[in-house]
C-alpha cells in the first residue's frame, strides 16, 4: 500500500541514521580527512559528545529509547557535525555511527523518497572513505529514522486540554476536575508509548512533550516518533530495507494518531 504523504505536513525535522560495529582505527584526525571527502556541500564542522548506541532486541531487558549522549571518557573518538551549505541539513558522524539531518528552515518538506535518497549517497560515499583509508568495513547493526512534528500554540492548540482534539488517537479526554474543592486548568502534559514492529523487526517509540524547539521561542507540542531496528545484512541496499519499514511504521503511526480535520488542512496527496 502506498504511504500518504502531505502537501505541507507539521514535520520540523527527520534525521535517517545507521549504527555500526566499532571503527576500532578511526580516530579524529580522520574527522577533517572525511569533511573533504564528503564534498563541497558540506561546510562549518563542529564537534559533540558521541550518543549512545542503541539496540532493539527481544530476548532481554529494553533498552532507554531515546538518543542518549555517552558520559564518561569514550574509548573512540566524538560526533562530527557537518552543516550543509543551505542551513538545512545535517550529518553526524561518530566511530559507531553515520546520520543525515534535516531540519525545517524555509520552504516546505522535501519528502522521504529525497532524503533517503542523498542518505544513500552520502552513506556510501562515507563507506568508500572508510574502505580506502584502510579503516575495516563499515559492519551496520542498526537502523534509525526520526521524524518531529510542532504544533505551535495559538495555530493548532491553545492549553493542553485541546491535543485530544488533534490527536485523538493519542490522548483521552483531561481528568474532570468539577467538584473538587479546590479549581484545577491543565497546564501540562507528556506521555511516551512504544510498540513492538512485527514480527521483532523493530520497535516504534513516540513521545509527546509540552515545549519550545530550540531555533523557536514559541510554545508547542512536540510529537517525536523513533522507529529503530536491526538490520540483516550489510550494504546501502539492507540499511534501506529497514528504514522504510521504519518510515511506514512511522507515517502509518501518525495517520492514526491525528484526526482527519487536521489532516485535510495539512493536504493529503495520496
Amino acid at each position: 500500500m502506498e504511504t500518504p504523504t502531505f502537501a505541507n505536513p507539521p514535520i520540523v525535522e527527520l534525521a535517517l541514521g545507521a549504527q555500526f560495529s566499532p571503527l576500532t582505527q578511526f580516530t579524529s584526525g580522520h574527522f577533517g580527512l572525511l569533511w573533504k571527502a564528503m564534498g563541497d556541500d558540506w561546510v562549518a564542522p563542529s564537534d559533540g559528545p558521541p550518543f549512545e548506541d542503541q539496540f532493539e532486541t527481544f530476548d532481554g531487558p529494553r533498552r532507554l529509547s531515546g538518543m542518549q549522549l555517552r558520559l564518561g571518557t569514550p574509548p573512540y573518538p566524538g560526533r562530527m557535525i557537518l552543516n550543509h551549505k543551505d542551513h538545512t541539513r545535517l550529518i553526524q558522524v561518530q566511530a559507531t555511527r553515520f546520520h543525515l539531518n534535516w531540519r525545517k528552515r524555509a520552504g516546505f518538506y522535501p519528502s522521504y523518497k529525497r532524503l533517503i535518497t542523498e542518505f544513500e549517497a552520502a552513506f556510501v560515499r562515507f563507506e568508500a572513505f572508510i574502505e580506502a583509508e584502510g579503516l575495516g568495513r563499515v559492519l551496520l547493526n542498526q537502523w534509525e529514522l526520526t521524524y518531529v512534528d510542532s504544533f505551535s500554540k495559538g495555530e493548532t492548540w491553545t492549553t493542553p486540554a485541546d491535543w485530544p482534539q488533534f490527536l485523538p488517537g493519542l490522548f483521552s479526554k483531561p481528568l474532570p476536575t468539577d467538584e473538587l474543592g479546590v479549581e484545577l486548568t491543565l497546564d501540562h502534559r507528556a506521555a511516551e508509548w512504544s510498540y513492538e514492529i512485527r514480527p521483532q523487526l523493530g520497535r516504534l517509540h513516540i513521545a509527546a512533550s509540552h515545549g519550545r524547539r530550540d531555533d523557536d521561542a514559541s510554545e508547542a507540542l512536540l510529537l517525536t516518533l523513533t522507529a529503530r531496528g536491526p538490520v540483516t545484512g550489510n550494504g546501502v541496499a539492507s540499511l534501506r530495507a529497514g528504514l522504510d519499514v521504519g518510515h511506514r511504521a512511522a507515517v502509518g503511526a501518525f495517520l492514526k494518531a491525528t484526526g482527519p480535520t487536521e489532516q485535510a488542512r495539512w493536504g493529503v496527496e495520496t
